[in-house]
């Protein structure tokens, strides 16, 4: 019982770490993908899958950075 709680304790030493590196991810994923799917790139259908792709991991990561946030400060 005392790993499970050494463990809790090493995720909440680590959790303001993990957001901000998840919502520094999204950010540029967001932007990557919005690039990718503007008006000039959208005639390409590469450039618009990617920017789908890009759009759908940065949604991801702010859903982890998110799901951190709640467990590391309301759960623990």
């Amino acid at each position: 019982m005392d790993l499970f709680w050494r463990v809790i304790d090493f995720l909440k030493e680590t959790a303001p770490f993990f957001i901000t590196v998840n919502i520094i991810l999204a950010s540029f994923l967001l932007i990557l993908g919005l690039v990718l799917m503007s008006k000039k790139n959208r005639e390409q259908k590469t450039k618009k899958i990617a920017g789908m792709v890009c759009l759908s991991f940065s949604m991801l990561a702010f859903l982890g950075a998110l799901s951190n946030a709640f467990f590391s400060f309301f759960v623990f």
